[in-house]
């Protein structure tokens, strides 16, 4: 009998210093027993919160790859997006989907945070987004990403549950299968990962917030979703694997020297994501 061994495309940049995009999701994803096939939108020397990084815009040479891909036949289990640098990206990913046999695909709309939108997203890069994110299966918006898509006014990160069904319901009538809203916070010391998956409804899953932050939490997040989906798992547990994760990890990690600009130190307990689903 022929083992069958996931795949995933993964549309992400690479940062050489300072953990997120496809240095998170690559040993990440890998580690849960799943392949990943990386198609980078840009390289850099260490991520954008640095001074003076290196820049490599990848757009020019994305068609080739997937044209590349194309001709051998591939097929992918899921695509998997996150950060994108252009409008024309956009489009790419969406090619991805629509051109191959592409099973889930999961779109992270990253767009901003804390009620700041990205300095390189246009509003017509939103609406792309919106557009890109009509035809995916599941999609991961933090708070301001999910009022970017819905065109609700942001006012903070708190927000009821009523308020997150609404959000939930109005970005599902948009046309994508799942949801998942990240991030929700209601003044209970508690993060709320809320969502509507398609089979089971609505469900609002908390964690107890920590009292610091790091970058790449977002981009851990939904790749350990990715992982645990690409496992058979549904999309709830996905979001409680990926949340006591994201968790542990900062808390391991946060008197390792530099931390802070190296981002989550997921590497000591990432074989606890073997079975597909983190494992405390």
């Amino acid at each position: 009998m022929t083992k069958k061994l996931p795949r995933v495309a993964a549309v992400h940049d690479v940062s050489g210093y300072g953990k997120c995009a496809l240095t998170v999701a690559m040993p990440v994803i890998s580690a849960a027993g799943v392949e990943v096939c990386p198609l980078p939108t840009a390289l850099l020397s260490t991520n954008t919160l640095f001074d003076n990084f290196t820049f490599f815009d990848y757009t020019p040479y994305m068609d080739a790859h997937i044209d590349h891909w194309k001709s051998l036949g591939l097929e992918f289990d899921s695509v998997y997006s996150g950060f994108l640098g252009s409008e024309k990206q956009i489009g790419q990913v969406e090619r991805l989907i629509k051109e191959f046999n592409s099973g889930i695909a999961v779109i992270d709309p990253v767009m901003g945070d804390n009620g700041i939108v990205i300095k390189t997203y246009t509003p017509e890069m939103c609406r792309s987004m919106a557009h890109l994110v009509s035809i995916a299966d599941v999609v991961t918006p933090n708070v301001t990403e999910a009022c970017i898509l819905t065109g609700r006014k942001y006012e903070g990160e708190e927000l009821t549950e009523k308020e997150c069904l609404e959000i939930c319901e109005q970005i599902i009538a948009m046309g994508t299968g799942n949801v998942v809203l990240t991030g929700v916070q209601r003044g209970d010391g508690k993060i709320h990962n809320c969502g509507i998956e398609k089979e089971n409804g609505y469900f609002d899953l908390t964690i107890d917030m920590l009292p610091y932050h790091m970058h790449g939490t977002g981009d851990l997040f939904t790749s350990v979703v990715v992982a645990a989906l690409m496992r058979g798992y549904d999309l709830k547990a996905g979001v409680d694997s990926a949340a006591n994760f994201v968790y542990d990890a900062m808390e391991y990690g946060k008197d390792i020297k530099d931390i802070f600009d190296r981002g989550v130190a997921f590497e000591p307990l990432a074989y606890k994501l073997g079975s597909g689903v983190y494992v405390r």
